[in-house]
Order: structure tokens, then C-alpha cells, then sequence
């Protein structure tokens, strides 16, 4: 017999009953990790019954894992645009470039917005084998990365395609620490500001792929 559709509670709203699960995931395991979540956390939050987590996902496990492919996906079009947006303008330069590859994603953390503490949680299960290596390779290592590359190459024609994809996953590298860890950076580092720190990744990284292309 055909599984039924689960019964919504209340007015739907403009929203499916599938992304606002998504939704309330995204704002529950943020808040309490995988562990802390129970399904009927989830439905509640979601304003719908305890038969959808099932019925659209087939399991908390497979919502959780949703919630990040949605939010990698995401992030990854935003980075795409600010990329093409960058090289779109008279005479672009590699440090506009590098800007938009290294300001969104450190700018979430700095200001604690939820994109940021749902990147902070990635990196997390990442490193846990929680979240499928695929879910952040196919989405930062495929698309996001052929933009990238695409973008260094054309500013900078000396470096051949394996030099330029090695410089996309420094860049990536060199905001890692400081998205992590910014908040214990600026409590022993009073001094930098956000834009001292985001300028001083730009200049060590454009400087760093010059010196690559010019070998």
C-alpha cells in the first residue's frame, strides 16, 4: 500500500512541509547538534506530524544530511555569483577576486548569522565522518572550484590549471583557521579588526599565486 502523505498542522503557509523541515533543522541541529534533536523537536518546530520526517526524508540521519547538501549547494551559487559578479566589472583584478572567494563565508562567522554556525557545524561532521564527502565535493570541488580556477587563470594567464586549482584550495585553507577560530583570534588579537584580517588573507593570497605563476 502506498505510503499516505503525513497531515500538516495548522496553515502550511507559502512553504512546503519538506522545507520547513529543512528549516527547522537547519536552526535545531545548529543550536544542539545531531544528538540533541529528536524527531518530534523537529516536527514541532516544523508545524507539521511526526510521520513527515519519514515520509520526505526516510529518517532524521537523511534529513540531517539534506540540511547540508540545501546549504552547501547554496553556499556554493552565492559564491559562484559573487565570483562572476566580481569578474564582470571594467578591469577586475585578482585581490576582487580573492575578496569574494574569502569575505562571505567569514563575514557569516563574524557576525554569528545562521549560514555561519550551519558552515561552522559542516566542518565539524565533516571532520566526524558524520556528512557524506560527497555532499561538500561535488558542490566546493566541482562547481565552486571551476569557477575559481577559471576566474585565476584569466587574471593571472601565467599559471597552467594545476597550479590554479592548488591556489583555489590554499585560499580555501587560508580562511579555515579564522572562520573556526575568530572568535579566540580577536580575544588575543585587539588590535585586528575584521577588515585588517580579510584584507591581509587577500594580499598574503594574491601574493602567494603571483609568485606561484611567476616560477
Amino acid at each position: 500500500m502506498d505510503q499516505q502523505a503525513p497531515v500538516t498542522q495548522g496553515d502550511p503557509g507559502k512553504d512546503s512541509v519538506r522545507d520547513r523541515l529543512l528549516d527547522a533543522a537547519e536552526a535545531l541541529f545548529c543550536e544542539r547538534g545531531f544528538d540533541g534533536v529528536s524527531v518530534r523537536d523537529l516536527t514541532g518546530q516544523a508545524n507539521c506530524n511526526v510521520a513527515a520526517v519519514n515520509y520526505y526524508f526516510g529518517g532524521k540521519d537523511k534529513l540531517y544530511q539534506e540540511m547540508f547538501r540545501r546549504q552547501v549547494q547554496e553556499i556554493c551559487y552565492r559564491q559562484i555569483a559573487r565570483i562572476n559578479e566580481a569578474m564582470g566589472v571594467p578591469n577586475p583584478t585578482l585581490e576582487s577576486v580573492l575578496r569574494e572567494i574569502v569575505f562571505m563565508p567569514l563575514l557569516a562567522a563574524y557576525e554569528k548569522q545562521q549560514r555561519g554556525r550551519i558552515m561552522r557545524l559542516m566542518v565539524r561532521e565533516v571532520l566526524n565522518k558524520t556528512v557524506h564527502g560527497e555532499t561538500i565535493l561535488e558542490a566546493f570541488h566541482t562547481q565552486m572550484m571551476t569557477h575559481a580556477v577559471q576566474a585565476l587563470r584569466t587574471l593571472v594567464p601565467q599559471l597552467d590549471d594545476k597550479q590554479a586549482r592548488l591556489a583555489v584550495f590554499s585560499v580555501d585553507s587560508l580562511k579555515v583557521h579564522p572562520f573556526l577560530f575568530m572568535d579566540e583570534f580577536f580575544a588575543v588579537n585587539t588590535g585586528i579588526n575584521f577588515d585588517e584580517m580579510v584584507n591581509h588573507i587577500v594580499f598574503f593570497a594574491a601574493a602567494g599565486i603571483r609568485a606561484m605563476a611567476a616560477k
